[in-house]
């Protein structure tokens, strides 16, 4: 097993949230949080990442596991190039921005590289009325807003995946999930080299709480079973998708092949 880059990997750090939006690609909760073996086995594995995607469930309700994420990130001095997340902004964590501090003067940029979303959209808005949460949530963007972390509000598509609770909602406004196309090349000096190369995943890998390695917008129940590529406390996160079907490319068409899954996956449901 090779240590890897990976260019986003998102790591679904709970399943545990305050709300249950009526759009929401989870569906039913478990409420179980990302074990300390899985963010380890996960993050041994990896030398760099280009994007680090922190997500839920709601983040905010796992704070222990993203300190935990940062601590091995600084301690083993992988490589980040960014960080992000996006809560609901119902619960406000000075431990979270504290965190985003510590990560942002690790990847030492003139930039920000750590940073967040608030979801805002008529289905978060709807249950944050129904939990009379309002007022909290208002009070909450205020101070929210005043970090130099925040970058803005996370909308919707005009289509949702059909997952989770998703399900439930007009037909006209769903679509099939469709798994991500990754790839993977054997980098050397711009030359593909099985021994020696670097190993290079992308576009997106995404590990749930209990180390599926999976569909970042998969419902928890379709992570154990439609979407299940292997688990990292048992396999290599490389040789799971390879053997699932992910292909080897030279470097050059690894790029372009890498940009157009990507552009797809983001394009889908808009």
């Amino acid at each position: 097993m090779k240590k890897c880059h990976i260019d986003t990997l998102s790591m679904i750090v709970t399943n545990k949230c305050n709300l249950n939006c009526d759009h929401c690609l989870r569906g039913k909760k478990d409420c179980i949080s990302m074990a300390d073996e899985v963010i380890s086995h996960t993050l041994d594995q990896v030398e760099s990442v280009g994007n680090l995607v922190i997500s839920g469930g709601e983040p905010t309700l796992a704070i222990d596991k993203i300190e935990k994420i940062v601590a091995h990130i600084i301690d083993n001095h992988i490589l980040v190039d960014t960080i992000t997340l996006t809560i609901n902004g119902t619960i406000y964590s000075e431990k979270l921005l504290a965190i985003l501090d510590e990560i942002d003067k690790y990847i030492g940029s003139d930039t920000v590289r750590a940073l967040f979303a608030i979801s805002l959209d008529r289905y978060h808005l709807s249950e944050i009325e129904k939990k009379n949460l309002v007022d909290t949530m208002n009070e909450n963007l205020v101070k929210y807003r005043e970090s130099k972390f925040f970058f803005g509000y996370r909308g919707i598509g005009k289509k949702l995946y059909k997952q989770g609770n998703a399900e439930n909602l007009n037909p006209n406004l769903l679509v099939p999930l469709r798994p991500i196309k990754t790839y993977i090349t054997y980098n050397n000096k711009y030359k593909l080299d099985l021994e020696n190369g670097k190993c290079n995943i992308g576009p997106v890998v995404t590990i749930n709480p209990v180390g599926i390695i999976t569909e970042a917008d998969a419902s928890i129940k379709n992570q154990e079973d439609l979407y299940y590529y292997g688990n990292v406390l048992l396999d290599s996160i490389e040789e799971s998708l390879l053997d699932n079907g992910s292909q080897i490319l030279q470097p050059k068409k690894y790029q372009q092949a890498v940009a157009k899954s990507l552009k797809k996956y983001w394009s889908y449901n808009k």
